[in-house]
């Protein structure tokens, strides 16, 4: 629709639906833009409509339009964005226009303040824009005060209580504020509040809001002092990625999928190598086991069986203990033995259907093998002790790296999946040799 406008519209008509849509709708009609529409856009918006486009675009996006401007502008930009928007904005830029941009806000800047954070940390993601009461305040200049700062803050939903030191006190909620019957002092007002510290890792802090049900968390540091709060807007952004980080490393990739093809091969090909190199032992027990094999060919038939559903239960398994470490569930050994009990239940269902098929299979087709009995018990038992296995070693891997200080999600599927191959076919074949007598 903005492509139309732009192509047979007059620039009052454009100006008036620029000022009408919401950011959020006009970032996803933006990027289909060419860049002279994209000129004649910047031309239309005021510098406020503008800073919200930039918010609401992915990080890539909204650093190369904020460097299409001189330094100046990107200042103005900044400081109308919300502190916690603007600076992951700034790390995408390049160093060289990042030191730029943060020496022409300065030092003191909020924005600059949340850059000295890790990205792990909670006080990366945290905004200092919010209304902050003392205890000593009657209601009725309370209120003033959230009426006259309410544009400039992020939320008047909660409001936050500090002494004269910026010790957090709790916090008092605007519902009651504005139900409150002058004369009364935010002392009489203030709730308890669980905070979380500035340094805590960004994945405890959403834990907390989601225990506790916090739509504005607030963030002190070491002595108690209010610095910010993280909002649940913000809290569920930060969900997403960390969603999407944990299901990239479950699936090998290094990072983020890039647009640019060629990067992606780039950032590919040596995790690709990696699981190629790690892939060779299979081949090195498929032929250490050649004569048991040239004996009874049909066990070939019956591999991707026994591996496939050992495999299948292990990224089951995985996911649980991931998902376990992630939300720091209490019970883990509990619910480890759970699993593996269920792996042995399955194991054994599974293993008996497994034997019975092919008991069925050998003995309809007589020529593929002479002793269908020994086939099936092979075929039986190995997919029953494999199934079994598979939960313990999903569950032993990523708790051995979790021990080590390792991220557990970095054990996830295509290593779990070749060391659960190497283990089954082990079985398989070692007792195929037990049972036909060693060849």
């Amino acid at each position: 629709m903005l492509k139309e406008l732009l192509q047979n519209e007059s620039n009052k008509i454009i100006k008036e639906y620029l000022n009408d849509v919401h950011a959020h709708d006009l970032a996803e009609l933006f990027v289909e833009l060419s860049d002279e529409e994209k000129d004649k856009v910047f031309s239309l918006l005021t510098t406020e409509k503008l800073a919200e486009l930039v918010s609401y675009l992915e990080l890539d996006e909204a650093a190369d339009v904020l460097t299409d401007f001189d330094i100046d502008k990107q200042k103005e930009l900044v400081e109308m964005m919300e502190p916690d928007d603007a600076a992951d904005i700034i790390m995408e830029l390049e160093d060289e226009e990042q030191e730029e941009l943060l020496a022409a806000l300065g030092e003191s800047s909020d924005v600059a303040q949340l850059i000295s954070y890790d990205d792990d940390e909670t006080g990366s993601a945290m905004t200092n824009l919010m209304v902050l009461l003392s205890p000593e305040m009657e209601v009725k200049e309370a209120t003033k005060k959230v009426i006259k700062e309410a544009n400039d803050v992020e939320s008047i939903n909660t409001l936050f209580v500090t002494d004269k030191e910026q010790h957090f006190l709790g916090i008092v909620s605007l519902k009651k504020l504005i139900k409150a019957k002058t004369p009364c002092y935010i002392s009489e007002l203030i709730e308890y509040s669980p905070s979380v510290k500035d340094t805590d890792s960004i994945t405890q802090t959403l834990e907390a809001i989601n225990n506790y049900a916090i739509f504005e968390m607030p963030v002190c540091d070491n002595q108690n002092k209010l610095l910010g709060m993280v909002t649940l807007d913000d809290a569920l952004d930060i969900y997403q990625e960390e969603a999407q980080e944990d299901f990239e490393r479950l699936s090998g990739l290094p990072e983020t999928v890039e647009a640019n093809p060629f990067k992606t091969a780039l950032h590919r090909v040596p995790w690709l190598l990696l699981l190629l190199a790690i892939s060779v032992p299979i081949a090195m027990i498929t032929s250490h086991y050649e004569s048991v094999i040239t004996a009874a060919a049909i066990l070939v038939i019956f591999q991707p069986l026994i591996s496939g559903s050992a495999g299948n239960v292990a990224t089951q398994t995985l996911a649980v203990t991931l998902k376990m470490f992630s939300t720091n569930e209490k019970g883990f050994v509990k619910n480890s033995i759970r699993e593996i009990l269920t792996g042995m239940i399955n194991g054994f269902v599974i293993g008996s259907i497994a034997f019975g098929t092919t008991f069925l299979f050998t003995s309809i087709n007589t020529s593929t093998t002479e002793q269908p009995l020994k086939i099936a018990f092979v075929v039986g038992l190995s997919l029953w002790m494999t199934v079994f296995i598979a939960p313990i070693i999903a569950i032993t891997i990523p708790s051995i790296l979790k021990f080590l200080k390792f991220d557990p999600a970095v054990a996830s599927g295509p290593f779990i999946t070749t060391l659960i191959d190497m283990t089954a076919l082990s079985i398989y074949f070692g007792l195929a040799t037990f049972v036909f007598g060693g060849f």
